[in-house]
């Protein structure tokens, strides 16, 4: 695998993960206008009172992604775990295709594979490149205030809502989304999203734990012993610059 490529799967991984994560953390807002009715009012009210009080979460997570060119999986289904604590926190622990920890902490975000024993810083700026993933990282905001929502009556079942969403604002990484609600926790069970390309990015949460609070070193660098950590554009970093580097991670700053 060249340097371009190796890069260029190292973002499309980071940004799924920043492009997924929002829906399972945005509060719903209360249905209204032509075209909603009542059932549907009630599902975004039951689903916003699930989450609104949700500091942080673990979850068992699996996700694909679907080329519109080839119409196939690309590199099949992943798997692994989730943790997020508010503000901007989160740590994605694969464990299939292959092992590797995507963490993002307000603003820095690294990627850690262990085939390669390699660390990546990456640029927040590249990654947040979705409105929808800049906005949604920082906390939880109202799904109406950014998606026409209608409740899809052809997917939908008696135990299970699906909630069409459509950005009020364009988007190149979300054209359209769907929520898969159920109906007897009201827990968002899977989300799928189609970009402009029509490229489809789904995932599906399992085991969704909420906590008080995650142990904060989770969020912070860690560097196996003889990793190789690379900085974001693409150069090693020295042992006295990593250090410097998990300082400013620590503090915030």
């Amino acid at each position: 695998m060249n340097e371009l490529t190796r890069k260029t799967d190292l973002y499309r991984t980071a940004s799924l993960c920043l492009l997924l994560l929002p829906f399972f953390l945005c509060s719903a807002g209360h249905a209204s206008g032509a075209g909603h009715s009542r059932m549907l009012g009630e599902i975004l009210a039951k689903a916003e009172a699930n989450y609104q009080n949700v500091h942080a979460f673990t979850a068992i997570f699996r996700q694909k992604t679907t080329s519109a060119a080839t119409g196939t999986l690309s590199a099949g289904e992943a798997r692994g775990r989730l943790y997020y604590e508010r503000p901007r926190q989160m740590r994605w622990e694969y464990d299939k295709p292959e092992e590797q920890v995507f963490v993002a902490n307000n603003q820095f975000s690294w990627l850690y594979v262990r085939a390669e024993n390699q660390v990546t810083m990456l640029d927040a700026e590249k990654l947040f490149t979705s409105p929808l993933a800049r906005t949604f990282f920082d906390g939880a905001l109202e799904l109406k205030n950014h998606f026409d929502v209608i409740l899809d009556p052809i997917q939908s079942t008696q135990n299970m809502a699906v909630l069409q969403l459509v950005p009020k604002e364009e988007d190149p990484n979300v054209k359209l989304a769907y929520l898969w609600i159920d109906l007897q926790t009201y827990r968002i069970t899977r989300v799928q999203t189609h970009d402009v390309l029509g490229n489809t990015n789904e995932i599906s949460i399992e085991s969704f734990t909420p906590h008080a609070s995650l142990d904060p070193a989770l969020f912070q660098l860690e560097v196996p012993p003889s990793a190789t950590v690379l900085g974001a554009d693409g150069r090693e970093i020295t042992a006295a610059q990593i250090q410097q580097l998990k300082a400013r991670i620590s503090s915030g700053k």
